[in-house]
């Protein structure tokens, strides 16, 4: 089932075989060319690149590549940005390259996945970006999909959560809510859904990037760019990517509510209303007023990321209901909010598919 907002598209769900066909002919073609003529014909720029940030991922980085060489289809490139690994990464990556010509790997001229997600968009030819994680893996059934940005700016998808060794542990739906309100709403209440789910134009891609300097993650930065530049989003209601959980995760993984994390992460929003109201170009607040369009977001944050929070506090904060008992579970009812989360992505996938 698809969901479409703003706009109806059209779901074709047939995989464009005859495409999928020429590029491996063409594809080969151009090696025979090569070797037998010592001719290089000019090849075309690949359907979709890929950018994958990499830093110390060398039990995983393997499962992630494999799955695209696996998928039967020819036209994209990898560009791999290896943010300063100390373990084998970097090795696995050059044999890959050396073995795949789609797959060029780069090191980070910066530090952190900001940066290399930059310097990987910089990198890439392909008509459509998508960012995904080298720990990760995309079901091949993706490809398939392609043809929803002929006519949408961007599409996403859902995705299964699983363990280290890639078992099946649950699934992750995307916030409804995303797509059911407007920009202005989104904003005020950092509202996005994972980096890895979407794929989308270039076009979009040049508003996305550069992202600004001093951006602590991602997603949110994505998601609200897209929102406010989409002329079409598509959801598909479809799990396409394995969102892999173990204990290297910066944000500790998407189902650990600890309090550690939960200050952690709130500190991190703090960071990223800082980093939106300071940017030059004033892509995502220019057309709001950026002194009182995150005062709710802010208190909240504040409230979530202080080490000694009362319940007096989140009672007396000047806070909507909704965000009072958000804090109330996040900080004070913590065992109990991985089950709430899982519930709601069942509620939420129940009523997608009535």
């Amino acid at each position: 089932m698809v969901s479409f907002y703003k706009t109806t598209c059209t779901v074709a769900l047939a995989r464009p075989y005859f495409e999928s066909l020429f590029a491996s002919f063409f594809s080969k073609a151009l090696a025979l060319n090569e070797k037998f003529t010592g001719n290089i014909l000019t090849k075309p720029s690949p359907q979709i690149s890929f950018i994958m940030p990499a830093k110390n991922t060398n039990d995983y980085i393997s499962d992630a590549i494999d799955a695209l060489i696996d998928a039967n289809w020819d036209s994209w490139e990898l560009i791999v940005i290896d943010d300063h690994s100390d373990d084998k990464t970097l090795d696995i990556l050059e044999e890959y390259q050396k073995c795949d010509s789609r797959i060029k790997v780069f090191g980070n001229i910066g530090s952190g996945k900001v940066d290399a997600l930059n310097y990987g968009y910089s990198k890439t030819c392909g008509d459509y970006i998508k960012c995904i994680d080298a720990d990760d893996v995309l079901d091949k059934v993706f490809f398939s999909h392609l043809n929803l940005l002929t006519k949408n700016d961007t599409f996403c998808h859902d995705m299964y959560i699983t363990n280290e060794i890639l078992t099946v542990i649950g699934t992750y739906s995307l916030d409804p809510t995303f797509f059911q309100n407007d920009f202005d709403y989104c904003l005020r209440r950092l509202k996005g859904v994972p980096r890895c789910s979407w794929t989308f134009s270039r076009n979009l891609g040049n508003k996305i990037f550069p992202m600004p300097a001093g951006l602590p993650f991602e997603d949110t930065w994505f998601s609200l760019i897209i929102k406010k530049h989409s002329r079409n989003i598509c959801h598909l209601n479809e799990k396409l990517y394995y969102y892999r959980q173990h204990n290297n995760q910066a944000y500790g993984g998407i189902l650990n509510f600890k309090k550690d994390t939960i200050v952690f992460r709130a500190k991190r929003n703090l960071e990223l209303i800082k980093t939106m109201k300071n940017e030059p170009s004033n892509r995502l607040v220019s057309s709001t007023d950026n002194e009182d369009i995150f005062r709710e977001s802010e208190l909240f944050n504040t409230l979530l990321a202080k080490d000694d929070l009362r319940i007096t506090d989140i009672i007396k904060a000047d806070l909507p209901l909704s965000f009072k008992l958000k804090l109330m579970i996040y900080r004070k009812l913590g065992f109990i909010a991985s089950l709430a989360v899982r519930l709601k992505w069942k509620i939420d996938r129940l009523k997608r598919n009535r």
